[in-house]
């Protein structure tokens, strides 16, 4: 079930916007959307608010993708950027 947070808005329409897009989001206060705005906050933070988020994960875990040839990144649920290798 798809949950619609209001004017068509779900956690999935989140897929594809930058960091920095999201930060300047009022977001709804479901804990899938707090979760990842306070990714994009961290992106934004260590400045790499340009990052699109890619994944969001059960658990609380967002993936993110520049278009420049850098790896991927994990931000954990408590906050740790991880480097990964795509």
């Amino acid at each position: 079930m798809v949950r619609d947070f209001g004017a068509g808005l779900t956690i999935d329409d989140l897929i594809g916007m930058s960091a920095w897009h999201i930060c300047a989001m009022a977001l709804p206060h479901d804990a899938s959307f707090q979760s990842v705005h306070q990714s994009a906050k961290i992106l934004a933070a260590a400045q790499l608010e340009s990052y699109v988020l890619a994944e969001l994960w059960a658990d609380g875990h967002t993936v993110w993708h520049t278009i420049y040839a850098e790896d991927p990144i994990t931000i954990t649920p408590n906050g740790q950027i991880i480097r990964t290798q795509g």
